[in-house]
């Protein structure tokens, strides 16, 4: 497999501003997405009952990747948290993405609705942006049920299943970015998120370095990702933590930003 690139965003360096260009596979276009975040008209009739539309309600909150129907402005009416949507092909992980204003533990002990539930739901803690625009935005999810949000993740720990399954979307209101799975591993280490300062260029590469160094218990790792720099922008989805702080997560990385939005800044020390 030949190396990919992500797209990147605005450096800082020291007495110069540069405007990094967007990258996308070295040999050729990039793996198609799908085309919209926003629910189509025929979709909608769907919803209405019109004769001859398809009226089963799919996925959470009636709402489903796989088949077209999200519907961000109907998704924020039943809970305002609700800012993005994780689907991963070849899994059930077909969910909505939250984040709460008040604590970041909320959706520990709260599902999508709101409602107390001993898995919880698929959240962000505040210290991400909701525009996916940090290098490292980590997703997490119970992982520990037969029922837990995220208990599908292990499928990559199958060698086969990782090397089939080479990417995962995520919809905005506004676009559809595209991540290319490129590592699968036990962590150890607790808190990913605040174990690296990934506001400076030396805190991401501590972080990359762990990740592409890394020699965990069935490992995972896609070839030509070698070359991953702080210039990337990254998801990595975090399992529940287990005794000996450890947890299964699964990295992606960029690689297709429908709408062009993604950029940010970083001070290179």
């Amino acid at each position: 497999m030949e190396k990919r690139k992500s797209v990147f965003g605005l450096v800082v360096l020291p007495l110069a501003v540069c405007t990094a260009a967007c990258g996308m596979a070295d040999s050729g276009e990039p793996k198609p997405a799908p085309e919209t975040a926003n629910v189509q008209e025929s979709e909608k009739a769907a919803a209405a009952g019109e004769p001859g539309q398809p009226t089963e309600e799919t996925g959470v909150l009636g709402e489903s990747a796989a088949d077209g129907r999200i519907d961000f402005a109907v998704l924020q009416e039943q809970n305002p948290d609700i800012f993005a949507w994780l689907y991963i092909p070849g899994t059930g992980i077909d969910l909505p993405v939250l984040q709460s204003p008040v604590s970041d533990e909320y959706y520990i002990t709260h599902d999508v609705r709101g409602n107390v539930s001993s898995t919880g739901a698929v959240y962000t803690e505040m210290p991400n942006l909701m525009d996916m625009c940090d290098f490292n935005t980590v997703i997490h999810g119970d992982d520990l049920e037969e029922d837990s949000p995220f208990k599908e993740l292990h499928s990559f720990e199958a060698a086969d299943f990782f090397a089939e399954h080479e990417v995962f979307y995520l919809y905005l209101p506004d676009n559809v970015l595209t991540y290319e799975v490129f590592a699968a591993y036990y962590d150890e280490g607790s808190d990913i998120l605040r174990r690296y300062d990934y506001t400076t260029y030396e805190g991401c590469e501590a972080y990359l370095e762990d990740i592409c160094m890394g020699r965990s218990m069935n490992r995972n790792f896609r070839e030509g990702w070698e070359g991953l720099t702080p210039y990337h922008f990254l998801v990595t989805l975090d399992g529940k933590t287990r005794e000996e702080d450890t947890q299964y997560v699964v990295a992606g990385a960029l690689i297709h930003d429908e709408a062009g939005k993604i950029d940010r800044v970083i001070f290179n020390e």
